[in-house]
């Protein structure tokens, strides 16, 4: 750990240590990436000239079950905020509980519907979803508790939900979840985000809470919706869409290096704070990546690439190198370099010696059926 230091939130800048301070930072989901690969993502991101991470928090892969909480291998958030501070860099933190992330069900853990609640109880203050969430936070909350700036730990901001103005504006419902977060011991800075469009700032911000964006382009008049609807403190976009994710049997989506780092251009040219949504994408493992329903069903692919500057290799691309750019004109970076990559994966190939037509085993799989509309895991 290192020595205790303030962070805080001014009139009109971050305030480190009494000193206006800019929050350079890129997202990196340590459940997304390997553990062995995390030191070399981050180190690439202070390379990069970033001075934080940032990190969503997913409940239901902490708590696959409601009686159990994991902390272990690649849900490690300690270590991999421990391997943050080992780089000299600073941290915020993301809990929820709902997080999106085109991460499945948001984050939220299946089980919650046999404590009873549903669809329209999440995301409010219903009694039986604010309990789980209790309990969540309170066996997530010393870890983050215990390494925050004030005690020699990285981390100098933590998120409250997750742009809540797009789903609803239940106030009384984010009062008690930050009530709820700072009651786990966190006395850093809490933030919320929301897009700078329509009334989602005012649904889901909250007195006495910094306001952040969420946008790609369109930097000067998002930032002057967000100076408009919060007079004073930092002006930050804490998700800079760099790029896009993909949906399955969809065209791939790329964001040209010129235009992302022109924008970025417009971010720091005008003062604002940001974080590289994303940094480094990585990989949705296993049956974690989620879907989006608006009209039509899109799955997210297992690849979380997202076009962003290290992609899912951790290869820099060049979008890594038109950002280090830009950033050098606003703030020092590294004279180090990262590495060359060594080459190309090796290619391998497996044999499958047996196979088992489906149709003889359709018996085995449960009763057929027909529906209107697509049924869910959690129904």
């Amino acid at each position: 750990m290192r020595e205790p230091r303030t962070f805080a939130v001014g009139e009109r800048d971050f305030l480190l240590d009494g000193e206006p301070f800019r929050v350079l930072s890129g997202a990196l989901h340590y459940f997304r990436v390997h553990p062995g690969h995390w030191a070399d993502r981050i180190k690439k991101a202070r390379q990069l000239g970033l001075n934080t991470i940032e990190t969503y928090v997913p409940w239901n892969a902490h708590a696959p079950r409601k009686d159990e909480f994991l902390l272990n291998g690649g849900l490690d958030l300690g270590a991999f905020l421990d391997v943050v501070a080992a780089e000299g860099m600073f941290a915020i933190v993301r809990p929820g509980p709902y997080i999106c992330a085109e991460w499945t069900n948001g984050g939220l853990p299946g089980w919650l519907l046999d404590t009873g609640v549903g669809a329209g109880t999440i995301r409010t203050g219903d009694p039986a979803f604010m309990a789980a969430v209790r309990g969540y936070l309170e066996r997530l909350g010393p870890v983050i508790a215990g390494r925050q700036i004030d005690r020699g730990g990285p981390v100098i901001l933590v998120q409250v939900e997750n742009e809540y103005g797009a789903y609803g504006r239940d106030k009384d419902y984010l009062r008690e979840l930050a009530g709820l977060i700072l009651g786990c011991g966190v006395t850093v800075p809490l933030t919320t985000v929301d897009q700078p469009v329509g009334d989602m700032l005012a649904s889901g911000s909250l007195p006495g809470v910094l306001a952040t964006g969420s946008f790609g382009g369109h930097v000067a008049e998002r930032l002057a919706a967000l100076r408009a609807h919060q007079p004073t403190g930092p002006l930050m976009c804490s998700e800079f869409w760099d790029g896009w994710f993909d949906h399955w049997g969809s065209h791939h989506h790329v964001t040209p290096p010129a235009e992302a780092a022109a924008h970025l251009d417009d971010m720091l040219r005008a003062g604002a704070s940001v974080n590289l949504y994303m940094f480094h994408g990585g990989t949705n493992f296993g049956l974690t990546s989620g879907a989006n329903d608006k009209g039509t069903y899109q799955p997210v692919t297992t690849s979380y690439d997202y076009g962003a500057p290290l992609d899912e290799s951790g290869n820099p691309t060049a979008k890594y190198w038109a950002f280090r750019e830009v950033i050098a004109r606003y703030a020092p970076v590294s004279a180090d370099l990262p590495a060359a990559t060594p080459g190309p994966a090796p290619r391998f190939s497996v044999p499958l010696g047996q196979a088992l037509p489906l149709w003889d085993v359709l018996d085995r799989l449960g009763r057929p059926g027909r529906y209107d509309a697509i049924v869910t895991a959690d129904e």
